[in-house]
């Protein structure tokens, strides 16, 4: 069974969205996180810091 050209640009356009969701979702997840872990890390130093006055 052949497909059309209209159904194969639509399958085509899915697959890219779905890229394109996938790879955003994942940037956020990393600027989300990333940002957690930096201030978790930057009050434990700070932490250090005092705890060595």
């Amino acid at each position: 069974m052949a497909v059309n050209t209209a159904g194969m640009l639509l399958i085509t356009l899915l697959v890219y969205a779905a890229i394109i969701y996938g790879a955003v979702w994942l940037v956020k997840y990393f600027i989300r996180y990333g940002v957690d872990y930096y201030f978790k890390k930057l009050a434990e130093s700070q932490k250090n810091r005092e705890d060595l006055k």
